[in-house]
């Protein structure tokens, strides 16, 4: 008796073979979160066994060394009875994996091949970018609380629109950190994993809004220098309206499809949400950089309308929208490429610059803030004059020994009263007219 074998490789037909899972009896569409990152191997022998004695040892290199997750599969033909193509991982198991290789064993002969996760970080990357993160994000919600807590100990010296504003944004940033923090890699449980992708998603962008509205409020403020009404009524609704909508037409256009993965619960690349943050991100880094070329453009052409208290404050918050809406725009064309290129180096840089946001707010709303100095001036100012006008009627008010008249006390008639204070008691006099009928 002889026994024939024959195997093949194919590599081109890998990119054109879709990636739909078998799993309990029905197909699963995994979208791009897997992709076949190997050669498909076909290995077949006539006539075909029951079973191998032992387990077959496959051994894949990777197209691409930017991959994770590992799944050794083999293409089952009819998966359901429809004529619809699947993978399958019964009886195969995986050994050992690397930056660019994979060892399975499988118990039987089919089309075997490596489906992996595009786009993460290989695992030595991992551990150093989770601290950094991890480490950037605690820092920045520290400085965002400081920074709360300094303006509100000080509110009533430095309550303005432009505070209020900058008391949302603080909140907004810190929500969204604890958010990613606590549950940005919960890519078990769906459900927990689209709710977290949808919240970063509407916080993330209530704080470029937010950024926005500030902008806005600086403009107006230099350009119509004579109107007093109050823009905040309107500025903060649509700075947290804004974002819920398109969060809420996301939701509903996409059926939650792409809202977390199996690698980060965030917006997918791969469907298209990631332009339903990137979109109006760029769009408000647009219109704030306008902003602030025509704020200083007003500011150098009519500075003799501006008190010098007005101009330094809009210089002040001009120099921190100059300096903070480059670092979030920069942040997020790292955090893209992070995830497209093969550099890690992207993703240092993204780890480090986002959570590092709330630094940068505490450096120039805080640190250099010359308006919330002197508001913390102002403050200790009037708790000193406080305490001198508390201890001067301390010594007025001490004990004497005998009767101390409350004040100079007039003739005593019939048309005047007598306060008089014994004892530290009061007594009042009135005169009492009698009629007496005989």
């Amino acid at each position: 008796n002889y026994t024939s074998y024959s195997g093949a490789f194919f590599n081109i037909v890998s990119e054109i073979m879709q990636t739909n899972l078998l799993h309990n009896g029905s197909v699963i569409n995994t979208g791009a979160d897997l992709e076949i990152n190997s050669a498909v191997l076909s290995l077949q022998l006539d006539p075909p066994p029951t079973s191998l004695s032992h387990p077959l040892t496959l051994t894949f290199k990777h197209f691409s060394t930017n991959y994770s997750n590992p799944n050794c599969r083999f293409w089952i033909f009819n998966a359901t009875g429809e004529e619809k193509g699947a993978w399958s991982g019964e009886g195969c198991k995986l050994v050992s994996t690397s930056d660019d290789t994979t060892v399975c064993q499988c118990d039987h002969l089919t089309n075997f091949a490596i489906l992996m996760s595009p786009g993460k970080t290989p695992t030595k990357d991992q551990v150093p970018l989770s601290i950094i993160s991890t480490i950037g994000c605690a820092i920045s919600i520290f400085c965002l609380s400081v920074t709360m807590v300094a303006h509100l100990i000080v509110w009533r010296y430095v309550k303005s629109a432009r505070s209020s504003l900058l008391m949302n944004l603080c909140a907004a940033l810190i929500i969204s950190y604890v958010i990613f923090l606590a549950g940005v890699d919960r890519t078990g449980n769906k459900n927990a994993c689209t709710a977290v992708a949808a919240l970063l998603h509407y916080f993330y962008l209530s704080v470029f809004f937010l950024m926005l509205a500030f902008g806005i409020e600086i403009a107006v403020s230099v350009i119509y220098v004579f109107v007093t009404r109050s823009r905040i009524r309107w500025l903060l609704p649509i700075a947290w309206i804004l974002p819920a909508v398109i969060v809420a037409v996301s939701l509903g256009v996409t059926k939650l499809e792409g809202y977390g993965n199996k690698k980060f619960c965030w917006l997918s690349i791969e469907h298209g949400l990631i332009w339903s943050f990137v979109g109006p991100a760029a769009l408000v880094i647009l219109l704030n950089f306008i902003i602030i070329m025509v704020v200083l453009h007003r500011m150098f052409s009519s500075s003799a309308m501006m008190s010098k208290s007005d101009k330094i404050k809009a210089k002040t918050a001009v120099r921190s929208l100059c300096v903070l809406l480059p670092i979030t725009g920069i942040t997020w064309v790292f955090g893209i490429l992070s995830v497209n290129e093969d550099l890690v180096v992207f993703q240092y840089l993204f780890a480090i610059i986002n959570s590092l946001q709330g630094l940068f707010i505490f450096l120039f709303h805080c640190v250099i803030n010359h308006h919330l100095k002197e508001a913390i001036q102002q403050m200790n100012a009037s708790r000193r004059r406080s305490q001198v006008s508390i201890s001067t009627t301390l010594k007025g008010s001490t004990h004497s020994s005998g009767p101390k008249p409350c004040y100079r006390p007039l003739p005593l008639n019939k048309y005047t009263s007598w306060n008089l204070c014994h004892n530290q008691r009061q007594y009042r006099f009135v005169p009492v007219k009698i009629l007496i009928k005989l």
